[in-house]
């Protein structure tokens, strides 16, 4: 091979290497001439070129930074938390490991930061059922920020949107009005804050917990049998859960009557029981009561049969004779019979617990049975002898 043609190849070689190692173009992401990023925020550039170089070397650099002002000589450039001095002009130059400085690439991009504060919502300690309330959500300490635009949701449903200017204002603020409801407990309520809308935002949310007044139902017979086992129950359905207290209304709580927990009653029926009971829930909400009235059935007992005559028995004056029973309520009937042919005079007047016979005589004389049949189908019975004395 001459040397003309050695020296052809070796031009064609050097050319062919210097043209495939060339940088073409330099691109920045996210990109734009001015990207904004929040103050705080995690945020970072990238660097990329179009080149045919296998390992193309990237430099990130400020003018403000140091004497030579270089960042990083990484394609990446990050920032863990974005402050307000980080605003600036960051420039990314690119070349091939064997080019020159002056076969560089470079692009340049303004880093605006814009900054305002961690929005606050005032509201009131304790939510109410039905009860309108005022919500206001407000920020300030701004930066580079112009408008700022104010949502507000109810779980995931938007309930307003907002947009207020910032200029010459230290702080901005809106304020919802919302009609607290039972089921919106367990719901975040949420001020969303963005600026001038950039993708970026902050928000604070809030937990609702709605009260609301106990509402009282009792489950209790209101008639009983003595001597029956009774049972009282009270629910309610108040929130914050109630306190549940029974109490007898107007009298002291009887002793064979035991107050539980969750608001029963049991106990062995007395008589003395019967009355007006009620039970009372609280929350912080407000007071309910209902009340209930108890009956108790006795009886019948101490059943006599008395005469009502002003003198002792004698022919001719009246027979007047009253059944009496202890018993509660009063008795379903009453049933006079005479013994032993268990046939009333024809001459008796009988009148629910009264027998009057107004001419008394011989043959009206015998034993008179009274029984008393109660509500219960309990009985019992009472005897008078009417006689004049001497006869029988």
């Amino acid at each position: 091979m001459d040397m003309k043609k050695m020296q052809l190849l070796q031009l064609c070689a050097f050319f062919h290497v210097t043209v495939c190692s060339q940088i073409e173009e330099v691109a920045i992401s996210p990109p734009g001439s001015e990207v904004f990023v929040l103050a705080g925020s995690a945020f970072q550039f990238t660097c990329a070129c179009v080149s045919s170089c296998k390992t193309p070397q990237f430099r990130w650099t400020r003018a403000t930074t140091d004497s030579d002002g270089m960042l990083t000589k990484n394609s990446t450039l990050k920032f863990s938390s974005v402050r307000i001095e980080d605003a600036g002009r960051y420039t990314c130059d690119a070349k091939c490991d064997d080019s020159s400085e002056k076969e560089k690439k470079l692009k340049t991009v303004k880093m605006t930061v814009y900054a305002f504060s961690q929005p606050v919502l005032v509201m009131p300690s304790i939510w109410t059922e039905n009860v309108a309330c005022d919500v206001t959500c407000s920020v300030d300490a701004f930066d580079h920020v112009d408008r700022v635009h104010i949502s507000w949701y109810l779980g995931s449903d938007l309930l307003k949107n907002e947009t207020q200017q910032t200029l010459d204002a230290a702080n901005v603020s809106d304020t919802l009005t919302l009609t607290a409801l039972r089921d919106h407990t367990g719901k975040n309520l949420t001020c969303e804050v963005k600026a001038d809308m950039r993708n970026n935002s902050k928000q604070v949310s809030y937990c609702l917990d709605i009260h609301y007044a106990p509402k009282i139902n009792i489950s209790a017979s209101s008639s009983g049998m003595e001597e029956e086992e009774v049972v009282m129950s009270c629910r309610s359905n108040g929130h914050p859960t109630p306190t549940i207290e029974w109490e007898r209304k107007g009298e002291v709580w009887p002793k064979n009557l035991h107050r539980h927990a969750q608001g029963n009653v049991t106990g062995r029926l007395h008589r003395s029981n019967q009355g007006v009971y009620q039970c009372v829930a609280k929350n912080v909400v407000s007071e309910a009561k209902e009340e209930m009235k108890l009956e108790v059935q006795y009886g019948p007992e101490n059943t006599s049969i008395q005469s009502f005559s002003l003198q002792a028995i004698s022919f001719g004056v009246q027979l007047n004779l009253t059944c009496l029973s202890d018993m509660y309520p009063k008795a379903k009937q009453y049933i006079w019979t005479r013994i032993p042919d268990m046939a009333l005079p024809k001459e008796a007047v009988v009148t629910n617990s009264h027998l009057i016979i107004d001419n008394f005589q011989e043959h009206h004389q015998g034993i008179y049975e009274c029984r008393v049949i109660h509500h219960s189908g309990n009985t019992e019975r009472a005897f008078y002898t009417a006689s004049v004395q001497g006869t029988i």
